[in-house]
């Protein structure tokens, strides 16, 4: 039988996109302007949606219609480049989870040393020839935006703006992550779990710092990854 008005196709592949995306039912609902029980119903494969309701969910997570009814072929050797599998012919690309990230190091290198396991990105992602990693959270400073053992997909990149979160590699040490902020003398780096107790509290780098400690910003925070 076709895979077409399979409603365990259809519930495995939007919880898919939802994870891959980090959308609860009620973010997901209320943006489609969908009643929660209805969508519930769709996520638990009681009932099938109509078309134009697939359409809608498409659109919102920017793929085919086919990503979301058909079975993903994700078989050995069909890949494109080794990396991307063929979830609807050009569908997930894997990235990297690395398990430390080492100054002085390119990630090209760190990827072949240190890579613990992979995660998955929407295709579209890359475009512009964008690249990417994934850290394993440790600790529990960034939380409660980021929890200890979760996974964040950063965009690979030097440049950043005042407020993201990034991973950022300090002379000599692992990499951190932190929420980097542009001051006129220099870069904070903040904690989200700011606490006089535990030591968690803002770093000062002034440009004069950072010539003498080479500071760089390696990855710009993309996705966080939970539970649903």
């Amino acid at each position: 039988m076709s895979d077409f008005g399979n409603k365990e196709v259809f519930s495995k592949n939007i919880k898919k996109f939802m994870e891959i995306n980090n959308v609860d039912r009620y973010k997901l609902a209320e943006a489609l302007d969908i009643k929660y029980t209805t969508l519930s119903d769709w996520i638990n494969g009681k009932i099938y949606p109509k078309i134009d309701k697939i359409e809608l969910i498409a659109n919102y997570f920017n793929v085919s219609k086919s990503a979301l009814i058909e079975e993903w072929a994700c078989l050995g050797d069909d890949s494109v480049d080794g990396t991307v599998k063929l979830m609807d012919n050009k569908l997930v690309k894997l990235v990297p989870i690395l398990g430390k990230v080492p100054a002085g190091m390119p990630i090209e290198a760190i990827e072949n040393e240190y890579t613990v396991d992979y995660e998955t990105i929407p295709v579209e992602w890359t475009k512009g020839n964008k690249k990417y990693f994934a850290l394993r959270i440790q600790g529990n400073s960034m939380e409660p935006v980021y929890k200890d053992g979760s996974t964040v997909i950063f965009l690979q990149t030097s440049s950043f703006e005042s407020g993201q979160d990034c991973c950022v590699r300090i002379n000599g040490e692992d990499a951190t992550f932190k929420r980097v902020t542009k001051k006129e003398n220099g870069i904070l780096l903040t904690p989200l779990n700011v606490d006089n107790d535990t030591g968690f509290l803002p770093i000062l780098y002034t440009y004069e710092d950072m010539e003498k400690t080479p500071i760089e910003i390696v990855g710009v925070a993309k996705r966080f990854i939970q539970d649903i």
